[in-house]
């Protein structure tokens, strides 16, 4: 019989009251004790943790990150500990995922849990799952149902509490047992930290990045070569959009990236990613096609580039290229599912959405309606792609009475046009995916060939 699990939750803090509540709100019902750690808060922090029933400990900041985490876990008590920032959470659904996942691994040699780590907005964007075979994706949604891109990582937040687990390092601080790193088991696909601390208010008020690139460089002093400290630097500009000095220092990274590094490394494969960005932002192609080339060299397995480079060709309008990219780079996912194609993983639907656009702009149309109805029977209520499956179908309808028309002036023998499926035809095929005696389904569809201007198939619907 499995023991029940005493989880802890720990947490260092300083001037938080804006974030607290729900830090301490998402998993109150699960946790064993709360431990609030405080900095020097000189807001309502401490009274709100107080009045929660965390316990609250004291800290003097000393610039170290893992000497104040450290402190929290050695005031824990329960068997496992969960050490999210203050602006940082689980939802219900993954909150509810934590303790049954953690009395199956109590039992391991696991020493920790890797989790996804997603950046949503503060202004209440949520995060979506689905999935449907070898479809998985995990996407921001606007509150208005909208779809938005977002930074995504892996955290390990969740380990044993046991006093050789402890973290190292004055900022970007990593959990180690003793000098090894942890024996991790990876939960990413079950478990999504939400974190708003790089919304642009966040970072105003906080005056978070000035703070880190001053820590990064107290440790670049002791050791200017060490290549995980040039990529944080060139982070903290990145997100400045400071990106003449964020390629700089990502570029003194990859000067001293070691040559053995993992194909699966996270940090180091979104150095490329984030030089790719940059170049595309300044409109340097010849500068994003070389860092490509080199992500690629190193990174082979990471789908991300080639999503990237397709979004980027597609924006400019070169839809053969954009095509060819978004092909690689899905081809790759299905083949290595490699944990660093974070980007395109996360962003799967948008990555199907741009190919079967630059399907149609190519006038591929029989590409561009089978991958719309692959999309449309993982989910038959997505605007965008019913449209241009049905710009597809009109397209190819047209296409062949330009050839019969061609081929009545024409004197000499010619094929006949290859035959296009007629408005009946078409409506039989959706009545596969839509109820049309349903009202709102079939003005759904309705809208869709209105935008298409689907003439044949409104007259057919009625």
């Amino acid at each position: 019989m499995k023991r029940k699990i005493k989880l802890s939750q720990c947490m260092i803090v300083k001037n938080e009251e804006k974030n607290l509540r729900r830090a301490l709100s998402w998993g109150k019902d699960i946790m064993w004790e709360q431990i609030i750690v405080d900095t020097g808060s000189t807001d309502e922090t401490v009274a709100i943790a107080e009045e929660m029933g965390a316990k609250v400990f004291h800290f003097q900041w000393i610039d170290d990150f893992a000497a104040a985490k450290n402190y929290a876990i050695d005031q824990a008590q329960g068997d496992w500990i969960i050490f999210l920032d203050a602006d940082e959470y689980f939802s219900p659904a993954d909150a509810a995922k934590l303790l049954p996942l953690l009395k199956e691994l109590d039992s391991s040699s696991y020493d920790a849990v890797a989790a996804s780590w997603i950046q949503v907005s503060s202004q209440g964007d949520m995060v979506q799952s689905q999935g449907d075979n070898k479809m998985n994706w995990l996407s921001t949604v606007r509150e208005d149902g909208s779809k938005t891109f977002a930074l995504a990582g892996t955290q390990i937040r969740i380990f044993r509490s046991h006093p050789d687990v402890r973290y190292q390092g004055r900022i970007h601080e990593k959990l180690y047992r003793k000098n090894a790193l942890p024996r991790c088991a990876d939960a990413t696909r079950e478990l999504a930290i939400l974190h708003t601390g790089y919304s642009p208010e966040e970072l105003r008020e906080k005056n978070k990045v000035e703070r880190n690139i001053a820590l990064v460089k107290k440790e670049l002093g002791a050791n200017p070569n060490n290549y995980q400290m040039l990529t944080y630097l060139g982070d903290s500009y990145f997100q400045q959009k400071n990106y003449e000095e964020a390629a700089y220092w990502y570029h003194q990274a990859v000067l001293y990236m070691p040559k053995d590094l993992n194909e699966d490394n996270i940090q180091g494969c979104m150095i490329f990613k984030h030089l790719l960005l940059i170049y595309f932002k300044q409109g340097n192609e010849q500068a994003a096609l070389e860092t490509y080339h080199q992500g690629i060299s190193r990174f082979p397995k990471d789908a991300d580039y080639d999503y990237l480079m397709g979004h980027h060709q597609t924006d400019i309008g070169d839809y053969q290229d954009g095509a060819r990219y978004l092909q690689k780079a899905l081809g790759l996912l299905d083949q290595y599912n490699s944990s660093s194609s974070l980007l395109l993983s996360r962003s799967l639907l948008t990555a199907w959405d741009l190919l079967i656009m630059c399907h149609y702009e190519n006038g591929d149309l029989q590409q561009c309606a089978n991958c719309a109805i692959t999309m449309l029977r993982a989910d038959s209520r997505r605007p965008e792609t019913l449209k241009y499956l049905l710009l597809a179908f009109r397209r190819d309808e047209e296409r062949e009475l330009a050839q019969l028309a061609e081929q009545n002036k024409s004197a000499l023998a010619a094929p006949a046009p290859q035959k296009s499926a007629s408005p009946s035809q078409v409506m039989a095929f959706l009545s596969n995916l839509y109820d049309f005696g349903n009202k709102e389904q079939r003005s759904f569809v309705q809208k869709a060939a209105q935008e298409a201007e689907y003439d044949g198939l409104l007259r057919e619907m009625g």
